[in-house]
């Protein structure tokens, strides 16, 4: 917190006040500065993580009109000390690359419990169908098993990882990615999408409008497509709780499937889930090896709830299969 102080010190000049903000990922601030509000988030610094890439894409989605309504202003995006956003400007930030500062938006977070509700699984299917057919065009190609199952298994495995994951266990996983890789379509084109639709990116704002944050992982996915971020939010509830029936998880893609115009595609979107569990077990791994000893509890029970959802939805799967 105290390294955190010192680099918001550079962003403002003024007096402010910081409160910390939710997210694993990063540090995140919800800064006041008179009567503005600012939403400041300083990056997980590792090598996994693509900044400049990240960097085009903020660019690209601050240019795109359609989307203008859901998803906050960008006021600043840092990499090698210049704010991106306005490439004019001569001001030096002295700050992590991928330090950013966006609008604060006044609203509340979108609960699992609103996910059971039509009208929220219709506003959530809106909003992804608004931002899938709004035209951005991401700069970087986007494929779960390249970009981050792969990457965080190999960082992973240069871990003690038999302090969390058995030699059984981890057989499974590996053959699970290649069933995965195997079953979900590619596609050379790619398609934009966020490839981290969690609940929390959601914001309800007070006139209904559903924002969408967090674009750190966004890309023209080349694997899954579109139904890597319409079956994230199952797989998110397996390391979350309380986690989404399946039930409850079929009636909001009948809400997409309205919204969409027509029928998603059910086998792409459950492997898609497949491939995210992946991604999520393999991260939190990593996370529990770097993370405070105070946290590492936490990310133990995470990554065995996801072992536990991937191995019963892969059983399912192969139920339906056969």
């Amino acid at each position: 917190m105290k390294k955190d102080l010192q680099y918001l010190k550079k962003l403002f000049s003024r007096p402010f006040h910081a409160k910390r903000a939710g997210g694993q990922t990063n540090r995140n601030y919800i800064v006041a500065v008179g009567r503005k509000k600012f939403f400041v988030r300083l990056p997980w610094e590792s090598h996994v993580m693509d900044r400049r890439a990240e960097g085009r894409n903020i660019l690209a989605l601050s240019r795109n009109k359609k989307i203008r309504c859901i998803v906050p202003k960008y006021y600043l995006y840092v990499l090698s000390r210049k704010n991106i956003l306005n490439p004019k400007g001569k001001t030096s930030y002295d700050l992590p690359d991928g330090t950013m500062m966006v609008e604060y938006l006044w609203g509340k977070e979108f609960p699992a419990s609103f996910f059971q509700q039509k009208r929220y699984q219709r506003a959530l299917a809106k909003t992804l169908y608004l931002f899938h057919t709004s035209g951005v065009r991401f700069s970087n190609s986007y494929n779960p098993f390249r970009d981050e199952i792969k990457k965080y298994r190999m960082e992973a495995f240069r871990r003690p990882v038999q302090k969390l994951l058995d030699k059984k266990t981890i057989a499974q996983l590996q053959t699970l990615e290649t069933q995965a890789h195997r079953c979900l379509l590619s596609s050379k084109r790619g398609v934009s999408t966020h490839n981290d639709v969690i609940l929390q990116n959601f914001l309800l704002g007070k006139k209904g409008t559903t924002y969408l944050l967090d674009f750190e992982y966004a890309g023209l996915n080349t694997k899954g497509g579109i139904f890597y971020d319409l079956g994230y939010p199952l797989r998110d509830s397996f390391f979350n709780p309380p986690q989404i029936s399946k039930k409850t998880f079929e009636r909001f893609l009948i809400e997409a499937d309205a919204v969409y115009k027509k029928k998603l595609d059910r086998n792409q979107i459950y492997w898609s889930v497949i491939a995210a569990l992946l991604v999520g077990i393999w991260w939190g791994v990593l996370r529990f090896f770097d993370a405070p000893k105070r946290e590492q509890p936490y990310f133990s029970r995470y990554v065995q709830r996801g072992v536990k959802g991937l191995l019963a939805l892969a059983a399912e799967l192969k139920k339906k299969e056969s």
